[in-house]
């Protein structure tokens, strides 16, 4: 038995027999009151008949009236507003910091038992996810409607990281913007590099040497720390002499070259090839997010990031190293990858601040419009019978598995509660 589950039983109202307080009293619940994840009382502001008294309160959840005492709530007031103590068992008395005497529901026997062996099962077994073996129970209809939840709820997670790059940029959406698009570019292991140097470009400057290829992959290459040593090529060696002029111009400090990492990478994502990407794309797409703004459709973002490394990367992976000749372009699940973890989620926290629901719409509907992203999460969840049909599924299947099923909080998942209240 846990709290969780009887605050599970009480949020829901699963209770099969009459209740009735320790002290004889009728209970009538016309409110369970709103679930507190926070400190204090477990329900806020709930309303109960005891008796012939409506009471309008808090309410706590324990296992043991005796827990009360166990954390200390007889010497904290803010639990004074409580009017119902919910327990599994009763075993003591107890009075709060007023020392006022405290109404007590026992929850012993008023409830189906077989839902706690089944929440016990999802619990404790060793399945990839606790429900393996009875996803199946869920309905296509409620499925579809909790992956649309958790879709929303995947982009207002995102919202957060988007909120603080505005806090931290001064509220400047295209540096903002461009922090979070590089830091995509990096992938999971040079995520924070690309950061670090987005943050080191500021715009004005770029803006100044938009026009100009050869000056905008200087302050890339140079800021990475990636021009410091000495070679005979001469493309590096002109990157060097322009980076070394507007290093002085701008007093410019390039970031340690040993925070690239190049080991388990595939050579097409390696940082060079990615930087000489980033290069050519703002060279392409002055004020990106103004042009993400505009666009009204899937196209019109992929258009955008149409773009391949200079000719120099045709056939180098990294400086001084050669390699067959190809051209480097953005590949296709890279741009998608790049609309679903950077333009969207910006779209959607522009709509949100600006009062512009539109944005927000869209962005739901180009996640609708995405093929599904294949990783190692929607391929498990495949193999159990619920396949992807869209980003908007696989985005809401890794918030599911990273969010829900690694902390087994069956409780609060639709699937759980399926399976709790299935006979």
């Amino acid at each position: 038995m846990t709290e969780a589950f009887l605050s599970y039983l009480w949020q829901y109202q699963l209770f099969n027999a009459p209740l009735i307080s320790l002290h004889g009293e009728d209970i009538s619940i016309q409110k369970p009151g709103h679930l507190n994840t926070d400190s204090g009382p477990d329900f806020f502001n709930a309303r109960i008949k005891i008796g012939s008294t409506l009471w309008v309160g808090n309410v706590e959840i324990h296992i043991r009236s005796s827990d009360w005492y166990l954390h200390q709530h007889e010497e904290d007031p803010a639990y004074n507003n409580t009017i119902l103590h919910v327990v599994f068992e009763h075993d003591r008395e107890v009075k709060t910091e007023d020392g006022s005497l405290l109404s007590c529901l026992e929850l012993k026997g008023k409830f189906d038992t077989n839902s706690l062996y089944k929440y016990e099962y999802l619990l404790h077994n060793k399945n990839w996810i606790p429900c393996s073996k009875q996803i199946h129970e869920i309905s296509d209809f409620d499925w579809k409607n909790w992956m649309e939840r958790l879709a929303v709820e995947r982009l207002e997670k995102k919202s957060e990281f988007v909120d603080e790059l505005l806090s931290s940029t001064q509220n400047n959406w295209e540096k903002a913007f461009f922090v979070s698009l590089a830091g995509y570019f990096g992938q999971k292991i040079n995520k924070l590099p690309f950061q670090i140097l987005a943050r080191s470009i500021e715009p004005n400057i770029l803006s100044k040497h938009k026009d100009q290829i050869h000056q905008l992959e200087a302050l890339f290459f140079g800021q990475a720390g990636l021009l410091e040593e000495d070679t005979e090529e001469p493309y590096h060696q002109n990157l060097k002499r322009e980076y070394n002029f507007l290093r002085k111009k701008y007093k410019l400090v390039a970031m340690p070259k040993h925070l690239w990492k190049y080991m388990r990478l595939r050579p097409a994502a390696f940082p060079d090839i990615r930087i000489a990407q980033l290069a050519e794309l703002h060279y392409q797409n002055e004020f990106l997010f103004s042009r993400v703004l505009e666009a009204n459709s899937l196209t019109d973002l992929q258009s955008l990031l149409e773009v391949s490394a200079s000719s120099y990367w045709d056939s180098h992976y990294r400086f001084k190293v050669d390699s067959p000749k190809k051209v480097k372009k953005l590949g296709k699940t890279t741009q998608m990858g790049i609309v679903i973890n950077t333009f969207i989620p910006f779209l959607f926290v522009y709509g949100r601040r600006k009062g512009e629901p539109k944005y927000e719409d869209l962005s739901l509907t180009l996640l609708g419009e995405i093929k599904p992203e294949q990783n190692k999460i929607t391929r498990n969840f495949t193999d159990l019978g619920k396949k992807a049909a869209t980003a908007l599924e696989s985005q809401a299947m890794i918030e599911l598995y990273q969010n829900y099923c690694n902390y087994k909080k069956c409780l609060s998942c639709r699937v759980g509660a399926v399976i709790l209240k299935s006979h």
